[in-house]
Parts: structure tokens; C-alpha cells; sequence
């Protein structure tokens, strides 16, 4: 006689195929369960109506953890900026009493105005990226630290208090779940039992008949139990789905409230951190004009001729004393009248080391190196970034950098003996524009640029 699992079909509960795990979603969506397996079926710009999936709880405290890490890094990278700023200006304000500029005073003309314009200019930078440190800690740091206790607060209130919550909600849930899927198949198995051995009791007689019976009575008595846990567990979890959809959806809608202001305070504080550095750089760049033009109007010969009236001595030489033979009767009063008729006066022809004329430094070369360096980048292993206007800063360099060389190199005299030059002071011009960059609301300064 075929045994009763195989004469009814019963499946066995060992062998039995897994059931698909789709069943888990219908507790999640509210509609469009067509799409659940399709990935992007149904775009949104909410939340609430884009994480409703299995794995959407993961995905929401995954991007929640990422986004306080985030926040909280660069707070940090703010206190370290600013550190390095503060070291720096330390150290530059050291560097603005070294010994080189202990010998103004000591030099002419040009030289000792360089000099003396290189110290300011070094005391001012380090003033200004005194200022600098100061504004990102003010200004970057603690308003990053305000926003993170803003945002931690937000969530601990009293009226939104629903991270526990949910978290509670969503364990409940999948226990439920699970809970549930077990009782449906016992359910399941024995109503296939109850019907089997209805049925094979009207094919068999006798003894057989008699040991179906008390089966059939014992799955009849099980059936019930079961049929009850399985309805139970069915009504708890649509209750607990209806609960878990209106808390999910509140707290997607406060997730994507805070997450819109995140990306709205890091976009505001990265541009007040570009504005800052801009600032500074414009300052620096006024400044280092400032040491150019005082190096510019630096001329050898005068330096020399200014420490020769300052300092000469006088072109008389020196003329040794005449020998006086006093057995003869002389004096030094008689010969004090020879003695002057035989002084000179210095009017020699300079012999010069320096045969040739030292060319200029080539500044040009100087110049497009760094540039290429600094376009070339640091050499690291990321994606490259693009910024905007990206090729007309590069074109904006070339002409700084021709303009320089032209600077340098305005002076063409050839190289041969060398000669003494009238000064003449370079005629060019530079042509300066306003070009603000960074966001609108930038009220600062521009970036100089040469057109």
C-alpha cells in the first residue's frame, strides 16, 4: 500500500522548498508591491516613499551613522586647519625678527627698503593667518560644533522621539514575521493532513480503517490549535504593520528634514572656507606686489654711490712722510710745503672681477615649473577633481607667469663688458580686474586677476 504522504501529496516538512522571502515585504509597502523586485522601479524625491524595501531600515540608519561621522570629521578637520594656521602665523611672526632683519639701517637705498618691506609684509601674513585660525575656529569649528549639538537635539526631543521607538517597532516586526510564517505552515501541513485521511477513510476497511481514524481524530484535535495561533499571529502582525508604516514614514519625513539641512550647512561652511582663504591669498598677494615694486626700484649703482657719500673717506692719497735730516738743519716746517706739493688724488680705472654682466634670474622657467607642478597636483591616488573654470585659471596662470617673466627680463642688455647703465624704471602696467568667485554670497574682495 502507498504510504499516505505520497497517495495525498503531502509535502515533507524536511524536504520542503523554501518559501520565497517576498512574503516579508507586503509588511512594508503600502502599494506598488509589483516592483519590490524590480531595483529603481518607483523614483522619489522622499523618503517616506523610497525606503520601504526590506533592507530600507539598514539603508536609513546606515546613511544616519554616516552622515554624524561625517559632520563630526570636519569639525575635526576644522580644529586641525585652524592649528596649523595658528602654528604657521607663530611661526612666521618668528621668522619677522630673525637676524636678516637686524641689518636694516645698515644697507642703502633699495636694498634696505627691500629688506624692510619684506619685514613688514612677513609680520602682516603672520597677523593675517592669525586671523585666519582665529575665523575657523570662531566661524567653521564652533558653528560646526552648534549644528551637530543642534541636530542631536532635534532628535532627542520630546515630540520626536522616535528612534527607540522604531527600533522596537521594527524587531517586533520581523519576530512577528517569522512567527507568523512557521504557524502558517503547520497550519498548512495539517490541513493537507485532515483532508488526506477525510479522504482515504472511504477507501479502506477494517483495521486499516480503524488506525486512519485515530489519526485522522488526532490531526482534527491539532488542526485547531494551530488554526487559532496562526489567525492570532496574522491579526498581530497586520496591526503591528499598520504601526510600523505610520512611525517608518514619520521618521523617513524627520530623517530627510535633517539630512536636507546637513547638506545645506556643509555646502555654507565650505564656502565660508574658501571665502576665507581667498581673502587671505587676495591680502598676499597685494603684499608680495609691495616687495616687488621695492625690489623693482633696487639699482646697483645708486646703492653704491649713496654708501660712498654716506661713507667715503675721501679720494687723497696717502703720502708717505720725507725723510728729515735734522744733522743738516732741517725741519719739519720746511718740508711741510714739499710734502703738500706732492699729494694726489685717487683716479684710477676700476679693474672689475665681474667682466661680464651677471644675467637675470630666469624666472620664466621658475615659474611655469611651479605651475605645472601645482596642475600636475600632489600625485595621489583619487578621482581627479573638476573645478569650475578650471581652464581659464590655467590660462590666468600662463599670463601671471608671462607677465613675470617680462618683468624679469625687461632689461635686455646684452652680455659683453660691463658698463654703467642710467636706471630706468619699467613701464609696464598691470592690468587688474574684479573677478569674484565662490557663492553669491561672497561680499568679500575678488580675485585679482591679469587679463
Amino acid at each position: 500500500m502507498l504510504r499516505f504522504r505520497d497517495l495525498f501529496q503531502i509535502p515533507n516538512r524536511r524536504s520542503r522548498p523554501r518559501r520565497s522571502r517576498r512574503r516579508r515585504n507586503d509588511s512594508y509597502s503600502t502599494s506598488g508591491d509589483q516592483h519590490a523586485h524590480v531595483p529603481h522601479a518607483h523614483l522619489s524625491d522622499e523618503y517616506c516613499n523610497s525606503f520601504w524595501g526590506e533592507a530600507g531600515y539598514e539603508k536609513i540608519l546606515h546613511r544616519v551613522k554616516t552622515s554624524d561621522r561625517v559632520l563630526t570629521e570636519l569639525k575635526n578637520w576644522y580644529k586641525q586647519r585652524a592649528a596649523i594656521e595658528a602654528d604657521y602665523s607663530k611661526q612666521l611672526a618668528r621668522l619677522s625678527k630673525v637676524n636678516l632683519f637686524r641689518a636694516i639701517g645698515l644697507e642703502y637705498g633699495g636694498i634696505n627698503h627691500s629688506l624692510e618691506c619684506i619685514r613688514e609684509v612677513t609680520a602682516r601674513s603672520a597677523h593675517s593667518h592669525s586671523e585666519l585660525s582665529r575665523s575657523f575656529k570662531k566661524e567653521l569649528e564652533l558653528s560646526a560644533a552648534k549644528f551637530i549639538a543642534k541636530r542631536d537635539g532635534a532628535r532627542k526631543n520630546s515630540s520626536t522621539v522616535i528612534s527607540p521607538l522604531i527600533e522596537k517597532l521594527h524587531k517586533k516586526l520581523i519576530e512577528l514575521q517569522q512567527l507568523q510564517e512557521k504557524a502558517r505552515s503547520k497550519f498548512e501541513v495539517d490541513s493537507i493532513a485532515v483532508n488526506g485521511y477525510g479522504a482515504q477513510l472511504h477507501l479502506v476497511e477494517g483495521r486499516e480503517k480503524d488506525r486512519i481514524g485515530v489519526k485522522f481524530d488526532k490531526a482534527s484535535a491539532s488542526i485547531s490549535s494551530t488554526e487559532k495561533q496562526y489567525r492570532v499571529l496574522t491579526n498581530n502582525l497586520e496591526e503591528t504593520s499598520q504601526e510600523w508604516t505610520l512611525q517608518w514614514k514619520t521618521f523617513c519625513d524627520l530623517i530627510q528634514d535633517l539630512e536636507e539641512d546637513r547638506i545645506d550647512f556643509i555646502q555654507s561652511s565650505i564656502c565660508t572656507y574658501t571665502d576665507s582663504l581667498s581673502a587671505v591669498s587676495l591680502l598676499e598677494d597685494a603684499q608680495c606686489h609691495l616687495v616687488r615694486d621695492a625690489v623693482e626700484k633696487c639699482d646697483t649703482q645708486t646703492d653704491i654711490k649713496k654708501f660712498i657719500a654716506q661713507s667715503g673717506t675721501g679720494a687723497t692719497l696717502y703720502c708717505a712722510p720725507a725723510y728729515i735730516d735734522y744733522a743738516k738743519g732741517e725741519h719739519e716746517e720746511t718740508l711741510g710745503i714739499r710734502a703738500h706739493s706732492q699729494q694726489k688724488t685717487a683716479n684710477f680705472t676700476r679693474n672689475s672681477s665681474r667682466i661680464t654682466r651677471e644675467p637675470p634670474t630666469d624666472t620664466s622657467r621658475l615659474v611655469e615649473e611651479l605651475v605645472q607642478s601645482i596642475e600636475n597636483g600632489p600625485g595621489l591616488q583619487h578621482a581627479s577633481i573638476q573645478f569650475r573654470g578650471s581652464q581659464s585659471r590655467v590660462e590666468d596662470g600662463r599670463n601671471i607667469a608671462d607677465m613675470i617673466t617680462s618683468n624679469s627680463m625687461a632689461s635686455n642688455i646684452g652680455y659683453g663688458m660691463r658698463e654703467v647703465q642710467p636706471h630706468s624704471p619699467l613701464s609696464y602696467e598691470r592690468a587688474y580686474t574684479h573677478d569674484p568667485r565662490h557663492h553669491e554670497a561672497f561680499t568679500g574682495h575678488g580675485i585679482l586677476i591679469n587679463r
